[in-house]
């Protein structure tokens, strides 16, 4: 708030909120808010010295969510909606990290991100498709899921069957493209 940055971020479950206000605001149709309101957020000499707006809305498991936000003049499903924006993208980064073998970013610049990021999808799409590729032709009892290839091609430890139908699509040639080992 200091720097004039607008946020909108998830509160603890066990924050205190201190003299709250409600806001009269109109209700918007079909709506999945619980409480909107200004408050103190803390407890004590931990008490913030500002109150902040504190939105509380079911997600789609109908679990309550309290976020709090410097946003006054928007409205409450407009910052439940932008939570929910944001959300996604922390879930889409939790599984880049998780599947794409990206633990941590090597670079911090808005450009070293995407690169590493596009690199990262890039050898996972090449991995499904050969995947794809391979994985209908192997016998079922040398059946892997794509984690499982994943984690065998990385340490170059394919099941024969597997490195067989490597070979042979490494030498097809699919719509004048041709496949490189």
């Amino acid at each position: 708030m200091q720097q004039g940055q607008s946020f909108v971020i998830r509160l603890k479950d066990n924050l205190h909120l201190v003299k709250p206000r409600k806001l009269q605001r109109p209700a918007e149709g079909d709506t999945q808010i619980v409480r909107d309101i200004t408050c103190y957020i803390g407890q004590g000499k931990h008490q913030s010295t500002q109150r902040h707006r504190v939105v509380e809305f079911e997600n789609d498991r109908g679990e309550v969510v309290r976020v709090v936000t410097d946003l006054r003049k928007e409205s409450a499903q407009v910052i439940a909606e932008i939570y929910k924006a944001r959300w996604k993208i922390e879930v889409f980064f939790r599984w880049m990290k998780q599947h794409l073998n990206v633990p941590c970013l090597f670079g911090t610049t808005e450009n070293a991100v995407y690169n590493q990021l596009f690199v990262a999808l890039a050898v996972y799409v090449l991995l499904k498709y050969i995947f794809d590729e391979i994985h209908p032709k192997v016998p079922v009892f040398a059946e892997l899921t794509l984690w499982e290839f994943m984690q065998h091609w990385r340490i170059f430890n394919l099941p024969l069957e597997w490195q067989v139908q490597w070979g042979m699509l490494r030498h097809k040639d699919h719509l004048g493209v041709f496949v490189i080992p």
